[in-house]
C-alpha cells in the first residue's frame, strides 16, 4: 500500500491574492511533484502545477477577480475551484488536490 504523501506549509508563505509552486516531498529529487497553492481571497486552492495544454509552469500567471487562473503562456484559463478549462487551448482540466486548513497551516494531500 502506498503511503500517502502530505505537504504541510505556513499559510504566510503565500500572499493573498497570489499562487506559488511547491512540491510534495520525495525520496529523490526528480520525483517531487509540483502542486500549485492559490490564495484566491484569503481561501486556500491546491491544483496541478503545470497546463494541461503545454506542461509550461502556471505561478507566473495570473488570477482574476472572478476566480479564474490565466496560464502567462498561451492564455489558457481555468477555474480555482474546479480546475476546469474555462478557455483554451488547453483541453484537460487540471487535477484538484485535496487542502485542509489547520488554522495557521494548510496540508495538501497527493
Amino acid at each position: 500500500m502506498m503511503k500517502e504523501n502530505i505537504l504541510k506549509l505556513k499559510k504566510n508563505e503565500v500572499p493573498r491574492n497570489s499562487m506559488v509552486e511547491f512540491y510534495f516531498p520525495a525520496q529523490k529529487p526528480w520525483e517531487r511533484k509540483p502542486v500549485l497553492i492559490i490564495n484566491y481571497k484569503g481561501n486556500f486552492f491546491a491544483l496541478e502545477a503545470f497546463c494541461s495544454h503545454n506542461g509550461l509552469s502556471l505561478e507566473d500567471g495570473f488570477i482574476t477577480d472572478d476566480g479564474k487562473i490565466v496560464c502567462p503562456w498561451h492564455g489558457s484559463v481555468f477555474d480555482i475551484k474546479s480546475g476546469k478549462v474555462i478557455d483554451g487551448p488547453a483541453k484537460r482540466d487540471l487535477k484538484v488536490y485535496k487542502i485542509e486548513d489547520n488554522g495557521e497551516e494548510l496540508i495538501i494531500y497527493d
